[in-house]
């Protein structure tokens, strides 16, 4: 986890940088998760829409 300037600690904590980037990296997490949702529901629509549309 110690990229270039990162500060290592003895104790296991993470730097400021550190707890920084993680926070970010959660909330693109979330983020891409919300999108995956989305797209898989715009998908079941679009599915049901061609079974309905070639009946």
């Amino acid at each position: 986890m110690a990229g270039a300037g990162a500060e290592v600690r003895r104790d296991g904590t993470l730097a400021e940088v550190e707890r920084e980037e993680l926070a970010r990296m959660r909330r693109e997490s979330v983020e891409k998760s919300r999108r995956i949702k989305e797209l898989e529901m715009e998908r079941d629509v679009f599915k049901r829409a061609m079974a309905f549309w070639v009946k």
